[in-house]
């Protein structure tokens, strides 16, 4: 008798959210701590067995299973990797040889594992299906936190389910190399004068993260004091000395050693040179600039500082192509570090323009004795063109969370027409208590905080705005002041909420838990905000799915976060960067989020395409995105879609938005964008899409479609998640006239 089996499912979905049982921990001998926070992970399943009908044949028969376990490893900054067993499983129901899940996978940071039991018929033309560890909701057992960077070995038996595991996690130190670039290790010692303002660098890199500790010791005394000592994740490290020691008096004249060491291994220390000295000459010492290189005179003056040997009267002298265009007044100034500004613009009245300048120190001291000149040459950019300037609340939602958070903020951004980071000469960050829906409070503007010569500022939400029910706020950044033509943006007031609201509130507000996570504000008649009416708006509204647990504040965060990252992408400003739609149209545009969980899963007969569980989208909302971490392939349907990154979200938010269909080849959506994007026949390509000269065939070598694109053979938003072309735009265009007509 032939055996019915469902299709192979391709993928198996990675689930985050997981219910931690009491696991049954079983001590095995522990090797010496090691250092670092680097790891590899060896995760082995000694033991599998299960009562479950996991191979179910003509829905009345259980065939052995074939038992196979899978790990998911999430570090302590999200990120994942998913190992399993080697396939084909052997068959039983009670396995007791050891099989490895995962070998020797390099992980960074403490980490936690969610074991998995799975049985696999796919050899067999079925389908897999999970047992049940776990005696909650969730199927997988997941560890407590286990600290990355330490040798060690834990056991875990799970109990409760119908099926039961017992598995293994090796966690094997991989030791940091350090390499000390400044000081020197050999050779010559880099000399400083603390009493001059001068610091020494200590910089260099780590192979792997980990701990540092920073121990100065003087040679004469040979007794040191441990400086600075701290968690490093990044590649490398980069720290100042002043030269003083502990007890805050500057540091004897003398050489000293500054080790730079893992605290947990004595092994990787590393050992620089540097000498504390009394300049007794005349001479300027650690001359620079700010900026550095690429100077925008648009956006503020350069400054040039350095350290004088002694006190003095001094000028700054700036050269282009070998003749002086600009000089200072003479400034006495006292030893240690000076400064010069320069706002570009030359004796003659003209204005700096693109190459290299020479900014000379000249100076003599109060005895008469001439400084020797000394001279930094650096380059002048003109800026790209276009000035715009974005912002959000960082975390995304902070609805989300059972209270706003302390040090919650907004972020502006500034950026050129290609929507690459610019500078300005100024950022002004405006802020405003705001009210719940439809409770409008009177607007009360301040300005929290002025960023100057920066293309980012970011603004801690003031506590007494914190604790109410929203914020407003408006961003204002221009040029430096007095530069010809002085360029202004400005991101016009917009409302993100903040707090949950109480019971009491009335049901009107408190039966959705629909957030503002950032929508346009409006200025009523009575001086009040509000928000942008509905219907002149594109909204879009974000859900949890699977992988976000906003139950939890860590899972609260992580999807405010992804919110927040959504958002970026969709203004092109953070991930891949372009100019956006959204970001030309950005006072018509709300962003949304429904704080209720939907779930999704791998659809184990659509070729692993997303299916989601129950879910009403917001009425009004002309997308509603469900963001998860589950790995299957995204899709969009009426107004709803999946996204498991902000890129994918920026494609699938142009089919609900903008009406659009796929343009790869060739299991796309394309009669979703019939006449708007994707066009039945090359008649209708040249006589309805935006270029006739530019149809052509939605095929590849694989095979053809025998639907057509205006866009021309390139890349864009619907075939690679790339840029918006002209199709894409005027799809655009036409979504949000419908806004301006109060129609959205």
């Amino acid at each position: 008798m032939r055996r019915m089996r469902r299709r192979v499912r391709s993928l198996l979905a990675v689930a985050l959210t997981t219910v931690v049982g009491a696991a049954v921990l079983v001590a095995l001998p522990v090797t010496p701590a090691a250092a670092s926070y680097g790891s590899t992970v060896t995760v082995t399943a000694n033991e599998m067995h299960t009562t479950e009908c996991l191979d179910r044949v003509w829905l009345v028969i259980c065939d052995t299973p074939e038992l196979f376990g899978v790990a998911v490893i999430t570090q302590d900054n999200g990120q994942q990797v998913r190992c399993e067993m080697a396939l084909p499983a052997a068959g039983g129901t009670d396995i007791t040889t050891p099989n490895t899940v995962c070998n020797g996978r390099t992980i960074t940071g403490d980490f936690r594992v969610n074991f998995e039991l799975w049985e696999d018929d796919s050899t067999e033309g079925g389908s897999r299906e999970q047992a049940d560890l776990n005696p909650g909701t969730a199927k997988d057992w997941a560890t407590q936190s286990l600290i990355g960077g330490r040798n060690n070995t834990h056991s875990w038996a799970t109990s409760g389910g119908p099926s039961r595991a017992i598995f293994t996690v090796s966690v094997t130190a991989r030791p940091t190399t350090i390499t000390l670039n400044s000081p020197p290790t050999a050779g010559v010692p880099r000399d400083f004068d603390p009493r001059l303002g001068e610091t020494l660098t200590i910089s260099g890199y780590l192979s792997v993260p980990s701990a540092l500790r920073f121990v100065i010791t003087p040679l004469a005394t040979g007794s040191g004091f441990v400086h600075y000592e701290a968690n490093f994740y990044g590649g490398s490290f980069n720290i100042t000395w002043d030269g003083r020691m502990s007890d805050g008096t500057y540091a004897a004249v003398g050489a000293y050693d500054i080790t730079v060491v893992d605290p947990m291994d004595a092994s990787t220390a590393q050992v620089g040179h540097a000498r504390v000295i009394q300049r007794a000459g005349v001479g300027f010492t650690n001359m620079a600039s700010q900026p550095a290189s690429g100077w925008q005179y648009r956006s503020g003056p350069i400054v040039v500082n350095a350290v004088a040997s002694v006190t003095g009267t001094f000028r700054m002298v700036v050269f282009r192509a070998g003749v002086e265009v600009f000089r200072t007044g003479d400034q006495r100034k006292a030893a240690g570090p000076i400064g010069f500004a320069w706002n570009g613009r030359h004796a003659d009245g003209s204005w700096a323009l693109p190459g290299s300048y020479v900014y000379t120190l000249q100076g003599n001291a109060d005895d008469g004795r001439p400084f020797p000149p000394t001279s930094l040459t650096t380059n002048a950019v003109n800026p790209p063109p276009g000035f715009e300037v974005y912002a959000l609340a960082e975390p995304g939602v902070p609805a989300v969370n059972p209270q706003a958070v302390p040090g919650t903020s907004i972020r502006a951004k500034v950026v050129a027409g290609d929507h690459n980071p610019r500078p300005a000469g100024r950022i002004t960050v405006e802020m405003s208590p705001a009210g719940w829906i439809s409770r409008p409070v009177a607007l009360a503007p301040r300005v929290v905080k002025t960023c100057v010569q920066t293309d980012e500022c970011q603004a801690v939400i003031p506590s007494d705005i914190l604790a109410g029910d929203a914020v407003a706020y408006r961003i204002t950044a221009t040029e430096a002041e007095g530069v010809p033509d002085m360029a202004t943006a400005t991101a016009d007031w917009r409302i993100t909420d903040l707090n949950p609201p109480e019971p009491s509130q009335g049901p009107e507000v408190t039966l959705v838990p629909l957030w503002r996570a950032s929508v346009p504000a409006a200025v009523n008649k009575d001086g009040k905000l509000t928000t942008r009416p509905l219907n002149q708006t594109l909204d879009v509204a974000y859900a949890p799915g699977t992988g976000y647990d906003t139950s939890t504040l860590a899972g609260a965060r992580q999807f405010g976060n992804a919110v927040d990252d959504n958002a970026w992408q969709l203004l092109g400003v953070r991930g891949r960067i372009f100019p956006s739609s959204v970001a030309t149209h950005w006072s018509q545009v709300g962003i949304w989020v429904q704080n209720i969980p939907v779930e999704v899963k791998v659809d184990p007969d659509s070729g692993a395409l997303c299916a989601r569980g129950p879910f009403s989208p917001v009425s009004f909302a002309e997308a509603n995105g469900i963001l998860h971490t589950v790995n299957c392939r995204d899709n969009a349907t009426g107004n709803i879609f999946t996204a498991d990154s902000p890129i994918v979200g920026w494609h699938e938010f142009h089919h609900d938005a903008y009406h659009e269909g796929d343009e790869y080849c060739c299991d796309g959506g394309y009669s979703f964008g019939a006449g708007i994007n994707t066009y039945a026949s090359l008649a209708e390509c040249q006589r309805n899409g935006s270029d006739a000269s530019t149809c052509n065939e939605i095929s590849d070598s694989t095979g053809r479609t025998g639907w057509w694109r205006s866009d021309g053979p390139l890349s864009d938003v619907m075939i690679s998640n790339t840029i918006e072309r002209a199709d894409d735009l005027r799809a655009a265009e036409a979504a949000f006239a419908k806004c301006g007509r109060a129609q959205c």
